[in-house]
Order: C-alpha cells, then sequence, then structure tokens
C-alpha cells in the first residue's frame, strides 16, 4: 500500500468515526451526561435503552463503541430513547467532576430503562470496566432473583477476562451473550417490537 493510500485510509476512518460521533450527539433521543433530567414517562413510549459497558476514560476515539451502537440500533429500528453515559463533547474543567451527579444520572436511567444492554469490549489498556462489573452484577443478580427485566449482554471474543461473567450469564441466568455490537442491538430492536 503506497503512502499516500494508508495516509488516505487513516483519514477516512477517522472521519467515519467521527461522523458517527457527530450523529449520535445531534439524535434529539440521546441523553449524555449533559443532559440533566430523565426524559418523562409519557414521552418514553417507545421504550428507552441504557448502554452499559467501559468508556474512554481518555476519549481515544477508536473506543467510542457506543456511538456504533447508536448507529446499530436506529438502522435496526429502534425509536426510542438511547442513554449514553459519557458527555456530549470534550469535557472541561468543571463538567461533571462531582462524581455524585455521574452516580445518579447513570443509576436513574439504568434503573428506568426499558432495556439494560452490556456492551463489553474489555481491553486492559483502554477500557476496563471498573463500573461495568459492578452494573453488571447488580443487573444480574436482579435476573437471578427473579425479576422481570429486558437485559441483553455481549462483548467480542476478544475481550479480556470474560470467563466469569459469561459463566454467570449464560449458565446461571440463561442469557446469550452476543458476539457482535451489531447483533446484540438488532435483537434489542426486535425485543422492543414485542
Amino acid at each position: 500500500m503506497s503512502k499516500i493510500s494508508r495516509e488516505s485510509s487513516y483519514i477516512i476512518h477517522y472521519e467515519v468515526l467521527l461522523d458517527l460521533v457527530k450523529r449520535m450527539w445531534s439524535d434529539p433521543l440521546v441523553q449524555c451526561y449533559n443532559d440533566a433530567d430523565l426524559p418523562p414517562e409519557n414521552k418514553r413510549r417507545e421504550g428507552s435503552v441504557f448502554l452499559a459497558g467501559p468508556t474512554s476514560r481518555n476519549f481515544i476515539l477508536p473506543f467510542n463503541w457506543r456511538c456504533l451502537a447508536v448507529k446499530h440500533l436506529r438502522v435496526a429500528g429502534f425509536k426510542g430513547w438511547i442513554y449514553v453515559p459519557e458527555p456530549r463533547g470534550i469535557e472541561e474543567k468543571g463538567d461533571f467532576t462531582e462524581r455524585g451527579y455521574i452516580h445518579s444520572w447513570e443509576s436513574d436511567r439504568l434503573f428506568s430503562a426499558t432495556h439494560k444492554v452490556f456492551w463489553i469490549p474489555r481491553s486492559g489498556t483502554e477500557l476496563l470496566g471498573l463500573n461495568t462489573n459492578l452494573e453488571f452484577g447488580i443487573i444480574l443478580g436482579m435476573l437471578l432473583s427473579g425479576q422481570p427485566i429486558s437485559t441483553f449482554f455481549g462483548w467480542p471474543p476478544e475481550a479480556e477476562r470474560m470467563g466469569l461473567p459469561r459463566h454467570y450469564a449464560e449458565m446461571r441466568a440463561q442469557q446469550p451473550i452476543y458476539e457482535t455490537l451489531e447483533s446484540l442491538c438488532e435483537a434489542v430492536a426486535t425485543a422492543n417490537e414485542v
């Protein structure tokens, strides 16, 4: 591959990702940390999704999987609210620094969402998912106690340290594990139609 082709491929790849992020941020039914108020119940008739999973704390673009999830959900026909637990835009000094705000924001939406969706592309260098581990355990506990909740779990085959989560999700909670983000989102959209 020539130098120009390599450079062009690199630029095109990042332009595509940036376009997906821009579309996610401009979707009127996507909420990020910047949106303080939970949508009123009467505005959530089409259902809602909480996108649980690790976040790139350094805002490394290739690790932003949620913009792809929003795209896949919309392409699959999901018309409801999508809760994206990350800031819209670059976090500035003073933004969301109070951890209590983030904890409340996330828990309000996780527990009120029609569908709890976990995508865990765990990577030891950037996407550890420490908060995800706790949320995963809480939701798994709810499932195992017999609470009727709509939950979807997925991670790519190369995700690190997912043996125990797989055991509990598949063997204990009888939940399928989706190996692509697209198939996970299609399952959510299909379940929302029922």
